[in-house]
């Protein structure tokens, strides 16, 4: 016996990205450009994980910042660029890249910078 979970259907039966209803559509075509051929299967995975249920998606901002604000603060110390070259390479104001720098850093960057005194 076949298991039923929609993402088992084969590929023959899977909508295109264009018969998908509304915003599947547009979320299957995100998901196809960064996971080619997966973006359909991924969003039936989805619509049967939910089940008809509204769901907020939040953003995903705090991840990348972190890793945004730690980047900046390496190539910093590195030396060689400046504040203003910082700005605009990752498109920020000047201030903004002055307030990453005054803050202290991650716990990460801390613990490896220690390690180096050691190592």
């Amino acid at each position: 016996m076949s298991d039923k979970r929609i993402t088992d259907l084969p590929e023959a039966y899977r909508p295109a990205i264009e018969a998908l209803p509304g915003d599947m559509q547009m979320m299957a075509e995100g998901m196809e450009q960064r996971f080619p051929g997966m973006g359909v299967l991924i969003i039936m995975a989805l619509a049967e994980i939910v089940n008809g249920q509204w769901v907020y998606v939040r953003r995903m901002d705090g991840p990348m910042r972190s890793w945004r604000d730690d980047q900046i603060r390496a190539q910093y110390d590195l030396g060689g660029i400046t504040i203003r070259e910082l700005a605009r390479y990752w498109g920020l104001s000047q201030s903004s890249i002055e307030k990453i720098l005054a803050k202290p850093a991650s716990q990460a960057e801390l613990k490896s910078k220690q390690m180096g005194l050691f190592g």
